[in-house]
């Protein structure tokens, strides 16, 4: 029989298969692979389920730290331009609740909160490329990916450390995903 090696090259598959890497898990990562490959033409129903995947070999096999820097490390983006539009009004604001009103005015499809002592990225819809389109639930677990991509994202406009939280998700069944952003 001729064995029959399905694609793995859709690019959230490589960013897990990267990632794992990173943090020491090459064997568990190809194992994976081998048993749940994601090519790039996978329709959003086979990426959904392959997330469904992601998310109970991640819960299964490690703790929560290790699994949210994974899925940190597995996030896509972010453009670069978005992020350049934000740092030129970070970078002429001194006032954080202006720099909040004139992000939010550049309808970017999310806005911006600040309380005093943090800021909140808030999403009203599921952005991601992998599962938007599935309108059923993912564990917390997929949506790690989000805090990496927004610790990239504000680390780059405001030129120092962040601290990031997930507080909500709709991918979880929340109304919005909500992330809390802190300055070091």
């Amino acid at each position: 029989g001729i064995l029959y090696m399905a694609k793995n090259d859709n690019p959230h598959a490589l960013r897990f298969l990267e990632s794992m890497e990173k943090h020491g898990e090459k064997e568990a990562a190809d194992k994976f692979t081998a048993e749940h490959p994601l090519a790039k033409s996978a329709d959003f129903i086979k990426k959904y389920a392959w997330a469904k995947d992601i998310c109970e070999f991640l819960d299964t096999n490690y703790d929560e730290e290790l699994v949210k820097e994974i899925r940190m490390d597995c996030a896509c983006g972010p453009e670069m331009g978005k992020g350049n539009k934000i740092k030129g009004i970070y970078e002429k604001e001194t006032d954080p609740y202006v720099f909040v009103e004139k992000t939010n005015k550049l309808n970017l499809g999310f806005s911006l909160e600040y309380d005093g002592e943090a800021y909140y990225l808030i999403y009203p819809q599921c952005y991601c490329s992998c599962v938007k389109r599935n309108p059923e639930q993912l564990p917390k677990t997929w949506c790690y990916c989000t805090l990496g991509y927004s610790k990239r994202m504000f680390e780059n406009i405001f030129g120092t450390e962040v601290q990031v939280e997930l507080l909500s998700s709709v991918k979880m069944g929340d109304d919005n995903c909500r992330i809390r952003i802190m300055q070091a």
